[in-house]
């Protein structure tokens, strides 16, 4: 008879709205928070209304958590087991038979820079969000509640991404390590997370401070991917010690040396240490690095977070005056474009790429494993070879970046301005491709090209004619492989003319994950196969791939491409 009770109606006055279960435990806390400066009821409202707001969604972040099982199949969801299926395949990294310091610098270098990744791209619009206190400070909330309030939020989703992608690692290391290492690997994975939200939040919170209006986004755009550099350098710190060989082929030194304070994904392997019985300097070092610095840094934060709220407001700023389109530009276009409609299209997508603060966000960090990756592949092997062997490999590092092109082609689905591109709706076309092919190709100039020709320069410098042949033949395929994505990930959507939203953000951070994947494994083909057959040869099948690709894929675009233009204002 249950089935006919009638259901109770949710309630809409936020004043009865009580606290999400997820936040109950606040309640114990009420007196601490309140002699800390924070309004305890605007702080329930806050979270309350958000969590309604969440819930409410057929798609949303509150989807995954709420009982309605039509919703089963939510994009969040699948994220969700995404992330848990790389965690499991990350998790193998803690059965390679070698010492517990090795596999958990390992184990928490991969998780800091993944959580660092889902910091940068998945929430960073939660985070460099100043709409929040234009509309909480009409009630009167203060900035240090509404920033409280912010971290409380973000802390909770970015524990689902913990669970998910170091949960099937910890229950591995339960069964090579016992569960009292477990234990205290799960500890250390939950500071880990503190240390890289913190890591994040400091970060935006100096360049709020001393920069504003554009170069304050070029400034956050290019510290993320320094960032992502710092992760990956300060995990392989300890190979430099004497007896570390190789992160792979040998296990590091545990043996007490200053070296470990910078390299603080070290840090977390001092918890497991302790927990396995091994009590020496260099755990207590690594295990009070790992607990202390978080704690200090959340606290000192904490402290500054009514400032963090009034900075954010810089974000609304814009520039007076356009800015105009150099030389750069206008190579470029005349280069891959044709005069007439598929050129303005090009000039439309490159001004909207470097206007739209989201798209930054959520593609450049992606940036930074294009970065890393070829020295996580060729790194250790390097070691080995002469410096003439070294130089073939290097050649193709250039190739780490089609990790990013999947988000990158996403995202220029979306727009904070979708209405803008209504006026296309009373555009006739010749052909509906001449328009994606322009922005794509505008895409890969402004976000790909730079880097490709300046990792180019470099690899030239070190391995003369034959690397920049290499180099060459790596930018012609990327721009190939460009096309080729393009037209399944972005040709049934309107270019820009979706809003963005969370449920967004996290399909993207999926496919951020299947691409990096996918892509690391083609990196690591292309640059292996280079490296050991050197000369010219291989180079030429590449830039005539390439060419192939483009012209076939670009013709393509011209006579098939048809795609409804709808606006999309409502979140996806």
């Amino acid at each position: 008879m249950n089935r006919f009770k009638k259901a109770e109606p949710e309630p809409t006055d936020p004043a009865a709205l009580p606290l999400p279960k997820n936040f109950t435990w606040l309640t114990r806390l009420r007196p601490t928070l309140e002699k800390r400066g924070i309004q305890f009821d605007q702080l329930r409202l806050i979270l309350a209304t958000k969590s309604l707001l969440a819930s409410r969604e057929s798609s949303g972040l509150g989807s995954m958590f709420n009982n309605n099982k039509r919703r089963a199949g939510s994009g969040l969801r699948k994220t969700f087991l995404w992330n848990t299926l790389f965690g499991a395949v990350l998790g193998l990294l803690l059965l390679i038979p070698t010492s517990i310091v090795t596999t958990f610098t390992m184990f928490m270098t991969v998780q800091l820079l993944t959580s660092f990744l889902a910091i940068l791209t998945s929430y960073s619009s939660l985070i460099l969000d100043p709409r929040d206190r234009t509309v909480f400070a009409a009630r009167g909330v203060n900035d240090r509640t509404l920033s409280f309030a912010r971290l409380l939020n973000i802390c909770f989703y970015l524990g689902m991404t913990l669970l998910a992608m170091g949960g099937p690692g910890i229950v591995i290391s339960g069964f090579h390590y016992g569960p009292i290492v477990a234990f205290g690997g799960f500890i250390a994975l939950l500071f880990s997370g503190v240390l890289s939200l913190m890591l994040a939040l400091f970060v935006y919170l100096l360049i709020l401070r001393f920069f504003d209006g554009e170069r304050l986004r070029n400034m956050l755009n290019l510290v993320q991917i320094l960032l992502m550099i710092g992760i990956y350098v300060g995990g392989q710190l300890p190979n430099l010690l004497p007896q570390s060989m190789s992160i792979f082929g040998a296990s590091i030194s545990d043996q007490f040396s200053w070296l470990f304070i910078p390299a603080f994904p070290a840090w977390f392997a001092g918890l497991p240490m302790l927990f396995a019985g091994q009590v020496t300097a260099l755990s207590l070092m690594l295990a009070s690095l790992s607990v202390v610095i978080p704690i200090a840094m959340t606290l000192t934060f904490l402290h500054f977070s009514g400032v963090f709220e009034v900075y954010l407001e810089k974000l609304n700023q814009g520039n007076a005056r356009p800015r105009k389109l150099g030389w750069w530009f206008r190579g470029l276009s005349a280069l891959m474009t044709r005069p007439g409609e598929e050129r303005t299209y090009f000039t439309l997508g490159w001004r909207i790429l470097g206007s739209e603060r989201d798209y930054k966000l959520r593609v450049y960090p992606q940036l930074a494993y294009g970065l890393i990756l070829p020295l996580v592949f060729i790194g250790n092997e390097l070691r080995e070879m002469s410096f003439k062997s070294a130089s073939h490999f290097i050649a193709y590092a250039g190739i780490g970046v089609i990790v990013a092109l999947a988000p990158a082609l996403v995202n220029l689905r979306f727009s904070s301005q979708p209405q803008a591109m209504a006026i296309f709706q009373y555009v006739p076309f010749k052909t509906h491709g001449l328009l994606l092919r322009g922005v794509v190709k505008a895409m890969f100039a402004r976000l790909f090209l730079l880097p490709l020709v300046l990792i180019t320069v470099i690899t030239t410098a070190i391995g003369g004619f034959d690397a920049l042949v290499a180099g060459i033949a790596i930018i012609i395929l990327t721009y190939g492989i460009t096309l080729i994505m393009g037209w399944p990930l972005v040709g049934s959507q309107f270019p820009f003319a979706s809003i963005y939203s969370t449920n967004a953000n996290f399909r993207g951070g999926s496919t951020g994950v299947i691409s990096v994947i996918i892509g690391a494994i083609a990196a690591v083909i292309i640059i292996f196969v280079g490296g050991f057959l050197g000369g010219w040869i291989f180079p030429l099948f590449l830039t005539a791939l390439g060419l192939t690709f483009g012209l076939l894929l670009g013709h393509f675009y011209r006579t098939n491409l048809r795609y409804e233009l709808r606006i999309n204002t409502e979140p996806e």
